[in-house]
């Protein structure tokens, strides 16, 4: 049995290791992030804003967890931040200080995009490492096809469009880019409904605990990318969960039986887009294609850009043509 001396040195010893641990963390972080350290001294954030810890605090109720917190992401936790006038997303990162941060962060600065959730700033300091996006007001896509289904079939085709733009950027880079986690959750939207992929180009800060993803900048084909992205067509246009799924088969299984009986589209859809057979069928041939065995089958982005946009513009004649006509019948009505 242990006396009290005993158990009075386990716990003083216990306590001495902690605070040796922390202090580690503190000068890991001095290391890492510090302005006189090589890493630093390295790297210039192109465009970027610099953020104090204290400034992320303040932009985040000291990160409370009731109020300002979104969810788990895959680089750590995530909160809303007020920021000034802007309301931005921050990402925290701070059980795995990553040793290549600001070099991480100074390319994630250099492939901004139009449709990629672009990066504002960054904090790197007090054993934190901290990212700072712009946030996207209406949620990721999955989200708001379960609350909010009732999109337009154009509407959908826009942000199928939107997505694959962003992908098409990242995989047009130089070495390109894989996102390699792309889902319907992973595409995000504006207060209009604009499209943007978050978590492209972070794939280097991953790269430690996803050590069997090998050279994330090229060396890795792009066609997973456009399987995942036939898989995101899919959910858009049905509002199911597909990527649940486990095999083509059981895709396929799910979806030959509604093509044929019209029972494909999600049923939230407006009744007045129940009538696109031709456009459907140009979609679902998309679809299909991207998720082609071998692998090497599937299109490329540029491709699945241009079908998708082709589609659009369809659908936009078809809609032009459908108030010419109603504005004919109404002059002959008045007649």
């Amino acid at each position: 049995m242990l006396t009290y001396n005993t158990t009075m040195v386990i716990y003083i010893a216990a306590l001495i290791a902690i605070i040796a641990i922390l202090i580690a963390l503190f000068w890991i972080s001095r290391m890492l992030c510090g302005k006189n350290s090589q890493t630093s001294s390295t790297v210039t954030p192109q465009r970027l804003i610099e953020f104090s810890m204290e400034e992320l605090r303040q932009a985040t109720n000291n990160f409370d967890l009731d109020n300002n917190y979104l969810g788990f992401g895959c680089y750590g936790l995530v909160y809303t931040g007020l920021i000034g006038d802007r309301i931005v997303a921050i990402k925290r990162e701070w059980l795995r200080l990553q040793p290549r941060f600001l070099d991480e962060v100074s390319y994630m600065s250099k492939i901004q995009h139009e449709n990629l959730v672009n990066l504002i700033g960054y904090c790197c300091e007090e054993g934190n490492q901290l990212l700072v996006f712009e946030y996207m007001v209406k949620g990721n896509v999955r989200d708001y096809l379960d609350e909010f289904s009732d999109l337009t079939f154009k509407k959908r085709i826009s942000i199928a469009i939107d997505a694959a733009k962003g992908l098409l950027h990242l995989h047009n880079l130089d070495p390109p880019v894989q996102h390699k986690r792309f889902t319907a959750t992973k595409v995000l939207l504006d207060a209009d409904l604009n499209a943007k992929v978050s978590d492209g180009g972070m794939l280097g800060l991953l790269q430690e605990r996803d050590n069997h993803l090998v050279n994330p900048r090229g060396g890795l084909a792009e066609t997973i990318d456009v399987y995942s992205f036939g898989l995101f067509l899919l959910e858009l246009i049905t509002g199911q969960k597909l990527a649940l799924f486990e095999s083509n088969h059981e895709i396929a299984q799910w979806i030959v039986p509604r093509m044929s009986t019209n029972t494909l589209l999600d049923e939230n859809m407006p009744a007045t887009d129940m009538d696109i057979t031709s456009s459907l069928n140009a979609y679902i041939k998309i679809a299909s294609e991207c998720l082609q065995y071998p692998a090497i089958d599937r299109p490329k982005m540029d491709v699945v850009v241009t079908e998708l946009e082709t589609i659009y513009q369809n659908e936009v004649i078809n809609e032009e043509h459908e108030v010419a006509l109603g504005s004919e019948l109404f002059n002959i009505t008045i007649q």
